[in-house]
């Protein structure tokens, strides 16, 4: 068999494949920053535009990034005074020039065919949007799985708001996920948040989307490092709260068939809110005290509803029984169990 470039099939040459965006925002990582940029130089898809956006790290990071832009071409740095995650993609959006786009946490890493995994199931269901399983990777070595095993999607735009709101497929990280540029258009994160910004954009560009894929098998490794948000009992935040009650609303009104799904969605996001408030040691104060008034009411309001819909695990079910029977009552039992199993999140 001839091994002449020339004589191979067309779809193989890498200048004939659409191009991928991959946009790392970059801040006070120097520790990853090496690993995460390999993974990504290493994929077994060629054809990449890597955009590392220094988000005025004042670390080695600033440095690190334009060594490998020396080192490989198709690399290219943006630095800026540190605005933060949301600004720093949103620059790389619009510096970008594929017509599909990534994102990476610069802490983060991939497995090797994790593009080429995303561009193939683009194109062969006529997609706007892919998705691939993740792994959160402990500093003690351990690894929790985000993901049901086996578990191959193709869903509607009115399907994905189904299984966005249900644990263990498809998570709200952009990082996940490949997307065609022409779906974005306007979308861009919310610079006005600092943590949770990921909600608003990921319900947006579902919106946007006429199809979507998702394959759990685990491609993203999610690197969890202590003392971040990430490991916190959720990464609900008040203004990622704000972006799950304006989708229960857009599905309301457009998607009605899926509302059970966003209500459980509502639902699990206020109880993990309330489980920040309690782990905090917050929860004593007014506002959470009515916050966790309003959770209970909102479970005896639609629990019928949602389990006429939604298969609950039995763990969740008693949580939800717990909640609505006694707010005060649930705290106690939720950080018994916490300081018992200090290594599971909710």
């Amino acid at each position: 068999m001839s091994t002449n470039p020339s004589a191979m099939p067309e779809k193989t040459r890498t200048e004939d494949l659409p191009l991928i965006s991959v946009i790392v925002p970059v801040y006070k990582v120097e520790r990853y920053l090496d690993r995460c940029i390999q993974s990504i130089v290493d994929q077994t898809y060629r054809n990449l535009e890597i955009i590392l956006v220094d988000d005025g790290s004042p670390d080695a990071c600033p440095d690190m990034c334009d060594a490998w832009a020396a080192r490989d071409c198709r690399i290219r740095v943006i630095h800026q005074e540190n605005r933060g995650q949301a600004n720093a993609r949103n620059n790389g959006i619009e510096s970008s020039r594929g017509i599909l786009i990534g994102f990476v946490d610069s802490d983060d890493w991939l497995e090797p065919t994790m593009y080429e995994v995303l561009q193939r199931a683009l194109e062969e269901h006529d997609a706007d949007i892919s998705m691939t399983g993740s792994i959160m990777e402990y500093s003690d070595g351990h690894q929790v799985y985000l993901c049901q095993p086996n578990v191959h999607l193709i869903m509607s735009t009115s399907e994905s708001f189904k299984y966005v709101n249900l644990p263990g497929y498809q998570t709200i990280a952009p990082w996940s996920k490949l997307i065609r540029r022409s779906v974005l258009e306007n979308i861009r994160f919310p610079e006005s948040q600092r943590v949770g910004e990921d909600y608003q954009f990921t319900y947006d560009v579902l919106a946007a989307s006429k199809r979507t894929t998702y394959d759990s098998t685990p491609l993203y490794h999610y690197r969890q490092i202590e003392g971040s948000v990430s490991n916190t009992p959720s990464e609900v935040t008040p203004s990622s709260y704000k972006a799950i009650r304006n989708m229960v609303e857009l599905v309301r009104q457009k998607f009605p068939e899926q509302l059970p799904f966003a209500l459980y969605g509502q639902m699990r996001s206020m109880v993990s809110l309330y489980d920040q408030a309690l782990v905090t040691g917050h929860a004593k104060e007014r506002q959470w005290r009515d916050f966790a008034r309003d959770t209970r009411a909102f479970i005896r309001q639609n629990i019928k509803a949602i389990t006429e819909s939604v298969t609950l695990p039995h763990g969740r079910r008693l949580q939800l029984k717990l909640m609505a029977i006694s707010t005060t009552l649930y705290g106690v039992f939720f950080l018994l169990y916490k300081r018992i199993h200090p290594e599971r999140s909710k």
